[in-house]
């Protein structure tokens, strides 16, 4: 392919930031509820951590005016986001917990939609499915191995100190970002929340796999602050075993996101999507039965492979279905409608258990049937895609230091 030297630097450099991402979400989504628990946290205050990535993806929908417009912007964002991990070493308390998690993940969607469109600006069409998957697959291998050496630190110098040095290795990794190089300096247009929305709905297939996503990802949000119960209260598991569900889960992640990516490239993301979300609903089906920790392994392999699928799936589908131009204000659209419905799963479910409505296994299983509902709106998705921004990159250039990219 034409700059194959400059993309191979790319994607090394995306791979060293993306195992950043892996080891700091690695501890924060694996390690953080449990360790909450322990310290007493309450299950509103559970559903508060994992609404925490909802309410950034929320507040991601101002990524148009506020989000970076260079690669050093990227950089630096990113690098914020994992020095506020550090604060919970001197002050690990609930609220500062659920601060602390905020912060983090609004560096991420603050990025995210400069970042989906600064693959479409390194990286040719034809293969944007298997560098996802490629960079996904680095992303999951770190956070596989942090999940599993987090559990053990956690439990000799305790869980804030290891969420904290899971920062450290963020910080070092968001550096990479600064080193992207684009095709063109030309400014990418700001955009208002308002219209990005706009430019998600005014594209119907990407309306109705959002919709399809808002049952299926609203039935794995809303069990999140679940899986913490059964880990604590029905299986009283220590943190180095939760550690070991979590590599597990990462691990399949690893090994599923090439797979997928090679999936979209050749037969559509709606492919991925609807194949990965059905082991989504058996994951939340064991866990709703799980007696032991033995299944618990077993489910965190569906959901590691299930996880994989969503993330490349989305992102294709995505990139396939939106021009260079607008793609960043629909990556928005798609952050701000995710995340009001992530805020709201979390919160009813955790609702429904504090009055006594649910108990955690019926809870899951709620979860579950919300799931089946998005998998059956997957399944009904008509893809009716055109072929846009067909053209082939032009040569790439250094964009460090500039104001924008395309």
């Amino acid at each position: 392919m034409p700059g194959r030297r400059a993309v191979a630097r790319n994607l090394a450099l995306d791979l060293v930031a993306a195992v950043g991402i892996g080891v700091t979400a690695s501890l924060v989504t694996a390690l953080l509820p449990t360790i909450a628990r322990r310290s007493g946290v309450e299950p509103m205050g559970l559903a508060a951590l994992a609404a925490a990535p909802f309410l950034a993806n929320l507040l991601g929908a101002f990524a148009g005016r506020f989000g970076p417009r260079s690669t050093s912007q990227l950089a630096i964002i990113r690098g914020a986001g994992a020095t506020a991990l550090l604060i919970l070493f001197v002050l690990p308390t609930p609220a500062v917990m659920i601060g602390v998690v905020v912060a983090f993940w609004l560096s991420v969607s603050m990025t995210g939609p400069f970042h989906l469109r600064l693959w479409g600006a390194m990286y040719p069409r034809s293969v944007v499915g298997r560098v996802i998957g490629f960079i996904g697959m680095g992303r999951a291998a770190a956070g596989a191995l942090a999940a599993f050496v987090g559990g053990l630190i956690a439990d000799r110098v305790g869980g804030p100190g290891a969420v904290a040095l899971a920062g450290v290795v963020g910080i070092a990794c968001a550096l990479a970002y600064a080193g992207l190089r684009a095709s063109s300096n030309e400014p990418p247009p700001a955009f208002s929340p308002r219209e990005s929305v706009r430019a998600l709905r005014e594209r119907p297939v990407l309306s109705r796999v959002a919709l399809a996503q808002g049952f299926y990802g609203g039935g794995l949000i809303a069990a999140v602050p679940l899986y913490a119960l059964v880990h604590v209260d029905r299986l009283n598991l220590t943190l180095s075993d939760v550690g070991v569900v979590g590599i597990l889960a990462a691990t399949a992640t690893t090994i599923a996101f090439p797979l997928w990516g090679a999936v979209a490239d050749r037969h559509g993301a709606l492919v991925a999507l609807r194949t990965g979300s059905m082991l989504g609903v058996v994951s939340l089906a064991g866990y709703a039965l799980a007696p032991n920790v033995a299944v618990l392994w077993a489910m965190a392999l569906a959901l590691g492979a299930a996880n994989a699928s969503i993330d490349v799936g989305i992102a294709s589908i995505i990139s396939n279905e939106t021009t260079l131009a607008a793609r960043s204000a629909a990556m928005a659209g798609w952050n701000t409608v995710t995340g009001a419905r992530g805020i709201a799963a979390a919160f009813v479910m955790s609702g429904l258990l504090s009055l006594g409505l649910v108990n955690v296994t019926s809870g899951l299983v709620v979860c579950g049937v919300s799931a089946v509902i998005g998998v059956v709106l997957f399944v009904r998705v008509d893809l009716r895609s055109v072929d846009v921004d067909p053209a082939p990159l032009p040569a790439l250039t250094d964009v460090r230091g500039a104001t924008a990219l395309p």
